[in-house]
């Protein structure tokens, strides 16, 4: 197989489907090959955008109640339906409609995801790609019980979000990134690591308590809020439906 057949089966590739033995080569292949990678890298995050806007387009609260009456009505009455939306005008003025719809939610997703400070926050996401796991503390533990183990070794001010207050922890330390402090724990579920920093320091703005914001850095997917003046960020090694089961797995708080 030689790069542009890899390049175009690949296009069939979607992570969690089965995909044929044709494909599965491309794949390997791809992943062998820094071009090809970063192109499915790229079609894969493309392909979750995608996924992200069709979710946000949102049926009436009262569709099944419409169809439910239509279904009752009159044979004719149906017939006349029927005709109505096959008539091309009618599907245009629909496919329109969704198409808007989709293209307003892609542009509110976009907007949301270009926050204040974001480049620094993707440059810290990067660092757990390096790591090699030595550069922890071993400790048993977890989050809501590092205030004083962290304020030992130089970080002030933890906080800790309820939602992860109970995760097990299996080693932290606090490290400088471009001269800012950062508290760092691993957890020992979904091999996640937790990072915790001060919103001022790294010029992050976001909605106060607002949503989880999925970002990506290589590999890792990460996922930030921010409370006060402090960001709390949770990166695993994965794609963004692995840290949308991960998040939906937390207790909500």
């Amino acid at each position: 197989m030689n790069a542009e057949t890899a390049e175009t089966l690949m296009r069939c590739h979607r992570p969690g489907k089965a995909a044929d033995g044709r494909t599965q080569k491309a794949v390997k292949f791809a992943e062998q090959d820094p071009e090809l990678q970063q192109k499915l890298r790229d079609q894969i995050q493309f392909d979750e955008q995608i996924v992200e806007v069709i979710h946000y387009i949102k049926p009436p609260d009262d569709l099944r109640q419409k169809l439910s009456n239509l279904g009752a009505q009159p044979r004719a009455e149906k017939a006349g339906l029927r005709r109505q939306m096959i008539n091309p005008a009618m599907l245009t003025a629909f496919l329109g409609l969704l198409l808007l719809g989709g293209v307003i939610a892609f542009l509110i997703i976009e907007r949301m995801e270009k926050f204040p400070g974001r480049e620094s926050v993707e440059g810290l996401l990067g660092t757990a790609a390096k790591m090699t796991g030595v550069e922890l503390e071993p400790l048993t533990s977890t989050p809501a019980q590092l205030g004083d183990w962290l304020y030992m070794r130089g970080y002030e001010g933890y906080q800790v979000l309820p939602e992860v207050a109970a995760l097990p922890v299996v080693g932290s330390r606090v490290f400088r990134y471009d001269g800012r402090m950062v508290a760092q724990a691993a957890i020992d579920k979904n091999e996640a690591l937790l990072f915790e920093f001060h919103a001022s320091a790294f010029g992050v703005q976001l909605p106060q308590d607002g949503d989880w914001l999925l970002l990506t850095r290589d590999e890792w997917v990460g996922a930030i809020r921010q409370r006060g003046d402090h960001c709390f960020l949770l990166a695993i090694r994965g794609t963004k439906t692995e840290m949308r089961d991960l998040l939906q797995s937390l207790p909500k708080k």
